[in-house]
């Protein structure tokens, strides 16, 4: 890549991850070994993460430790026991984890 005069960015084009970013992708593929993040506090930090956890992880290993509604959501639009049985958050004290967990126990 070839470096453009008057870029005030090193890398303008976003092509190349940052280390921000590629760090939230490595934590999130190895979400299973270490599902608390323990020492993770900042929020905006831990929602990067959550984004790009793997929704096909086992209720037993994200249930305690993922509280973020849209991880809930995207879990039951694909689970086809959700899609299946036409499961409605509103049925569930308006809580996509608490939907999900409630029809999986």
């Amino acid at each position: 890549m070839k470096a453009k005069k008057n870029q005030t960015e090193a890398f303008p084009s976003h092509e190349i991850e940052s280390l921000t970013e590629i760090a939230y992708k490595v934590v999130a593929q190895n979400f299973h070994r270490y599902p608390e993040l323990d020492g993770v506090e900042d929020k905006t930090v831990l929602k990067e993460i959550v984004k790009l956890t793997n929704k096909k992880l086992p209720i037993t290993t994200v249930a305690r430790n993922i509280d973020f509604e849209f991880y809930w959501k995207e879990k039951c639009d694909i689970d086809p026991v959700m899609v299946e049985r036409n499961i409605k958050r509103e049925q569930h004290g308006n809580s996509y984890k608490q939907a999900y967990i409630e029809t999986h126990i």
